[in-house]
């Protein structure tokens, strides 16, 4: 697996996130002055092309549904950067995994609202795949900073790409939709799964 080239190289990554966030910013600016502008108008205000802004948003509902949502959940986002700073980097990736998980069902229901509105596709823009926020890749990138050298690039981004798949509203949807676990069950389960893919990494990595 050549994680370089896919969707967790992190340098491409952080210009996709800087991309996002500069539509998102133009947008909460034209929400909070009183309109409910279109994806040409947001464009035009972050300075991208319309193509560029519908790569990360398919609707002006699903660019507002996420506008919405970091609203609600910003105090959480910053906990969680919190959290991933402080202690060693077993402790610290436990703590985010528990930390996702309480702030995705506190939020449940705008989780589910703004992933819908994410997937609903356009007519016009059906062969664009949406981009997805990528706050999980920061804090879990944080969290396992100082084993970077460790593990070595590749194998560094191939494990904070496979502990995404351990927290946001898609593993409540496996956990919960699915699996049919409760919310204590579900978070012990992502709990163990972060875990024993952090110790498989560093023992692919050891001498």
């Amino acid at each position: 697996m050549e994680v370089k080239d896919g969707y967790a190289h992190f340098g491409r990554m952080n210009q996709k996130r800087r991309t996002r966030d500069a539509i998102k910013r133009a947008a909460a600016e034209l929400i909070r002055a009183g309109e409910m502008p279109s994806i040409t108008v947001v464009a035009e205000a972050a300075l991208v092309s319309k193509s560029t802004a519908y790569r990360y948003f398919p609707s002006q509902e699903a660019l507002v549904a996420e506008v919405l949502l970091d609203s609600a959940v910003e105090p959480g986002l910053r906990r969680l950067d919190e959290l991933a700073a402080h202690g060693a980097p077993a402790e610290r990736l436990d703590a985010v995994i528990r930390g996702d998980h309480e702030l995705v069902t506190a939020n449940e229901d705008a989780f589910r609202a703004g992933l819908r509105a994410m997937l609903a596709p356009r007519a016009e823009t059906a062969d664009l795949v949406p981009r997805r926020p990528a706050n999980r890749l920061r804090y879990l990138g944080v969290a396992l900073a100082d084993l970077r050298e460790v593990l070595g690039d590749e194998r560094w981004e191939r494990l904070v790409a496979a502990l995404a798949l351990c927290v946001g509203i898609e593993s409540i949807l496996v956990t919960t939709d699915i699996c049919g676990l409760d919310g204590a069950a579900a978070e012990s389960v992502k709990r163990w799964a972060a875990a024993a893919l952090l110790q498989a990494a560093l023992h692919e990595a050891a001498p």
